[in-house]
């Protein structure tokens, strides 16, 4: 898989997780009605299960997000609280944002980690010195754009905000996070285009020339 068809799964990806939270908030704004808009919500969740499911994609990322919006249905109607329909992703977020760090202090970038996974490639990429640069950069960066965007959701959260919490998803989190895939995208790119002396390189194949030049052949 290449890095083009990564991008794209990743908007895809964005995009299928904000349909039932774009659902609920429009629902819950427009009605004030807790239960037709977690109904609704759970409705998009499973129509993107089924089409997950459809275009012979894993089952467990289908079986995951519907898992997670019937949880979030379910601590908002016991509740009574709109707001804790967000609570399950902003309990999820929270958890990969402490551990974060400390992947990175053990050089296992989660952006690595989820590149591995996408490309079949495990953890090959730690064997190469620019790769594992790279994805430490990105990961930093988009690790400080998610800090800011969970600590404004946590404040909205804790004020009972959630129609704001919802807009600010949608209107604010959602282009944040498209926008930082595509420019981090492009970063990686130059950052991994450059050669690579790492002697136990699986993407980079180095060859001693005249005069101590090498020719490198990478990706």
């Amino acid at each position: 898989m290449n890095h083009p068809d990564m991008l794209r799964k990743a908007g895809l990806h964005t995009a299928e997780t904000a349909a039932p939270a774009l659902g609920f908030t429009v629902s819950y704004a427009t009605t004030g009605k807790l239960l037709l808009s977690l109904c609704i919500a759970l409705f998009l969740a499973a129509l993107v299960a089924l089409y997950r499911l459809r275009q012979a994609r894993s089952i467990w990322p289908a079986l995951g997000g519907f898992s997670l919006a019937a949880l979030a249905g379910a601590l908002a109607t016991l509740s009574g609280e709109a707001a804790d329909y967000f609570l399950p992703l902003i309990v999820a977020r929270t958890v990969i944002a402490v551990a974060t760090p400390i992947l990175m202090l053990l050089r296992l970038p989660p952006a690595g980690l989820v590149a591995g996974l996408i490309t079949g490639r495990g953890l090959a990429w730690r064997r190469c010195p620019v790769r594992l640069r790279a994805f430490t950069i990105v990961n930093s960066i988009w690790f400080a754009l998610e800090a800011s965007l969970l600590t404004n959701q946590l404040r909205l959260y804790h004020e009972g905000q959630a129609v704001a919490m919802g807009v600010f998803k949608l209107l604010v989190e959602v282009p944040a996070h498209l926008l930082a895939a595509i420019v981090l995208w492009l970063i990686y790119r130059r950052l991994t285009n450059r050669p690579c002396h790492g002697e136990l390189c699986p993407y980079h194949l180095t060859l001693g020339g005249r005069g101590g030049m090498t020719t490198t052949l990478s990706h």
